[in-house]
């Protein structure tokens, strides 16, 4: 997929794209099998990073809520940001799977063959420390 310039989108659309995988993969074609593959190959390098996202957001928002700072976000009995955990975990669950479903579709990442190695290219490198 080439590089959009995400600075020229409206802050919502820039939002969904920050956060969803789904947002990314909507606008990609799925006409062909080709299509397909490029959107799963696409899918399995990058919905790791989505992922992550929302295990970190997940993260902050139960250590804020079981800090002293979580008092700030218990309106009577009821704490705010817990009940926003589980749905953050189960967001990233769903990235993850989907990076499992699409690695099953496209296959593992390409690897570059490995280059071979010379002994003079070694000691060029100390010579730098």
């Amino acid at each position: 997929m080439p590089h959009r310039d995400h600075e020229s989108l409206p802050f919502g659309q820039w939002l969904l794209a920050f956060w969803f995988a789904h947002w990314h993969l909507a606008r990609m074609p799925r006409a062909t099998e080709e299509d397909r593959l490029r959107r799963a190959a696409w899918c399995r390098d990058h919905c790791g990073k989505f992922a992550a996202r929302w295990f970190i957001l997940a993260l902050v928002l139960i250590a804020v809520q079981t800090s002293p700072l979580g008092t700030l976000f218990i309106v009577g009995t009821v704490p705010l940001l817990l009940p926003l955990f589980p749905l953050a975990f189960a967001i990233a669950i769903a990235h993850v799977a989907s990076q499992i479903v699409s690695q099953k579709k496209a296959g593992p990442p390409r690897i570059d063959p490995p280059q071979e190695w010379r002994k003079e290219d070694d000691d060029e490198d100390d010579r730098r420390f």
